[in-house]
């Protein structure tokens, strides 16, 4: 920056007078309105008229006028960090100016005339009752110290969500943990003393995506005769097209060298055959089926009485729905969970259990639904009893009486076959295909028992599930 010189006149070196300063100051305002000196004199803009008592320096050059800083409302500025952990006594209160720490009550002087901020800083750095504060800055690195060949190594690391949630996800899977372990008090403790930055994600969290997955399981005995399961795949497909997956299963078959196929086990959907025609066409050029392939395509036993059943309870006796509202009613909000659990204890009742409402979309629900509200059926009545809500959440109809119960008993009990052969169909941990044929037989023969029941509901009920029963295993049958 180019700053304009001035040659200053003998008596400015000397004291001048209010006189001299004026007629400086017009000199001054005449060369852009700045005063030059020489050697190590402070230039300065000139504006307006000069202080009367402008101090002069030990070599008489004028010195610029000292500003001074706004005070406070409260007092003097507190910019020091210092503060937010340190409150000023009330001067009525101290003989001189006193601040004191917030967590352990020490006192220290902070008169700013006599003393700065540095024994309070000191002070903070080794206050023992001063809470942890762990940075929320996701760019901030943590010391830590893992074991190399037997030694601390210090490395510096930095908070990584995403590899957070993928370690998570990783634990869950490897452990086989359900999604609800997340979500209990000791885990959520655990983690925010391992890593308080990260947030654990709830089981019920949702993606907004609206993709479609295909997840492709191998089922094999290994050399010592044992027999295994392994997820091969599970990926993104664009849609749900029978030649979309086809192609799909194909192209992981080959990434995994497998060209020999004895079955593939599918739901019952229409795509499905379509993805097994292609694949079976595909697999029998390579020479890859055994046999004649008449086993290839397998509609799964669990799936198939899955339909049977749903299409048994798409008509529900009112003994049924009246049991489900009054299930709906305990769950409806947690004064009235309260409330039922007050119940419990007040009849005696030591089941674990907690009761449950039946989903269409999961199997045996309704069995599960009918067990376990029996079992709770002293604490049903005395919330009738005690909740005056109770009844009028059913509108029109009533609480279940003893009639409605005694008629769910005896549904649940029909329910309870179907139930063990799910379970029976659906575990992984050992061949089932050879204990399917009896527990089909035995459901046959109780569908038969229930379409000549005297009661209408399970006539109606039986002849509706057989008729769906037919649909896919009455070959089995002749």
């Amino acid at each position: 920056m180019f700053w304009p010189k001035l040659v200053l006149p003998r008596w400015v070196l000397s004291s001048p007078t209010v006189a001299e300063w004026k007629k400086f100051s017009v000199m001054a305002v005449a060369k852009d309105k700045f005063i030059a000196a020489y050697g190590t004199w402070m230039i300065f803009p000139v504006t307006g008229e000069p202080n009367q008592n402008l101090p002069i320096n030990e070599v008489g050059s004028a010195m610029q006028p000292i500003k001074k800083r706004k005070s406070s409302a409260s007092g003097s500025s507190q910019s020091s960090a210092c503060w937010e952990h340190f409150i000023r006594l009330p001067d009525d209160l101290v003989d001189a100016p006193t601040a004191a720490c917030k967590h352990c009550h020490k006192k220290y002087l902070c008169d700013p005339r006599t003393h700065d901020t540095t024994n309070l800083n000191h002070h903070i750095l080794k206050c023992s009752k001063k809470p942890l504060v762990v940075s929320t800055d996701s760019t901030q690195t943590i010391l830590t110290y893992p074991s190399v060949d037997g030694k601390l190594v210090q490395v510096s690391s930095r908070f990584d969500k995403k590899a957070c949630r993928s370690a998570l996800s990783v634990f869950v899977v490897l452990d086989e943990q359900p999604f609800s372990a997340v979500e209990g008090e000791g885990f959520k403790f655990y983690s925010k003393v391992m890593q308080p930055q990260f947030t654990i994600p709830s089981r019920r969290t949702t993606s907004i995506q609206n993709l479609n997955h295909l997840t492709l399981t191998a089922h094999f005995v290994d050399n010592e005769w044992k027999y295994q399961k392994r997820i091969i795949s599970f990926t993104v497909i664009p849609n749900h097209k029978g030649e979309t997956v086809g192609r799909k299963i194909e192209e992981v078959l080959r990434d995994w060298g497998i060209r020999n196929v004895s079955t593939i086990t599918v739901d019952n959907a229409t795509l499905n055959d379509v993805a097994v025609t292609y694949l079976k066409r595909k697999i029998a050029n390579m020479n890859g089926l055994k046999g004649d392939g008449e086993c290839f395509h397998m509609r799964c036993s669990a799936h198939i009485l899955n339909l049977v059943v749903n299409e048994g309870l798409k008509d529900k006796h009112l003994s049924v729905t009246s049991v489900k509202d009054a299930v709906r009613f305990v769950k409806s909000s947690p004064h009235r969970a309260a409330k039922f659990n007050e119940c419990i204890e007040f009849a005696g009742i030591t089941c674990k259990k907690l009761v449950c409402l039946d989903v269409s979309t999961r199997r045996n629900a309704t069995y599960l639904m009918l067990e376990v509200a029996e079992k709770f059926q002293l604490a049903f009545e005395k919330l009738e009893d005690e909740e005056s809500s109770y009844r009028e959440f059913f509108g029109k109809g009533n609480p279940p009486s003893n009639d409605d119960r005694d008629i769910a008993r005896a549904f649940s009990a029909f329910l309870k076959l179907f139930y063990e052969a799910t379970k029976t169909f659906s575990t992984s941990q050992n061949v089932s295909l050879h204990t399917c044929f009896h527990q089909v037989s035995a459901i046959y023969c109780e569908l038969k028992q229930a379409t000549l029941n005297l009661n209408d509901f399970f006539a109606s009920v039986g002849g509706d599930m057989m008729e769906k029963y037919n649909r896919y295993w009455e070959v089995l049958i002749r």
